[in-house]
């Protein structure tokens, strides 16, 4: 049998991983407006935001991944094998049944901030697309008709719409 206290701990810390997933959810939603409005500022600022949040969950993973590893050593099985799965098999039913939630809700919330992440960085790489393109229209030499010479070679020099730049 399990200690409850490492059950409890675990489900602690899957808990508390699910409430930062959630701010970071929350973050991409703000994201998401930020970057269709172009607010290049305060997306930099959630950025940070994320980053911090990036810290504190790699903290609390390091912290489930030892739970697990007591787990797994007190039960004589490889820490590197077991999964959340493999615990709630070994328990009471009341905590298999507290574990399994947590866990079934943490997965839903990563699921989610996939979803939202996967939209973020298609309309960031549909407004990087859109930046190259105006740009290139913006250095492209202007059509003109081509002007040939008395020799038959053409004459003068191709324009650049607005931008001069030498390629």
């Amino acid at each position: 049998m399990i200690d409850a206290i490492w059950i409890d701990n675990l489900i602690k810390v899957l808990d508390y991983e699910d409430r930062l997933y959630n701010q970071l959810y929350t973050i991409a939603e703000s994201k998401t407006e930020m970057i269709i409005n172009g607010d290049i500022e305060n997306l930099q600022t959630a950025v940070g935001k994320e980053q911090k949040l990036t810290g504190d969950l790699n903290k609390l993973k390091d912290a489930r991944e030892k739970i697990v590893g007591q787990i797994a050593i007190k039960n004589g099985k490889n820490p590197d094998k077991v999964v959340v799965r493999d615990i709630i098999e070994k328990l009471s039913e009341n905590q298999a049944n507290r574990l399994s939630d947590v866990s079934g809700k943490l997965k839903k919330t990563i699921d989610r901030l996939k979803v939202k992440n996967d939209l973020n960085q298609k309309l960031l790489q549909n407004a990087l697309e859109y930046i190259d393109f105006s740009l290139n229209l913006l250095t492209e030499p202007s059509l003109q008709v081509p002007q040939y010479g008395p020799k038959g070679y053409e004459q003068g020099k191709k324009n650049r719409v607005v931008l001069d730049i030498k390629s």
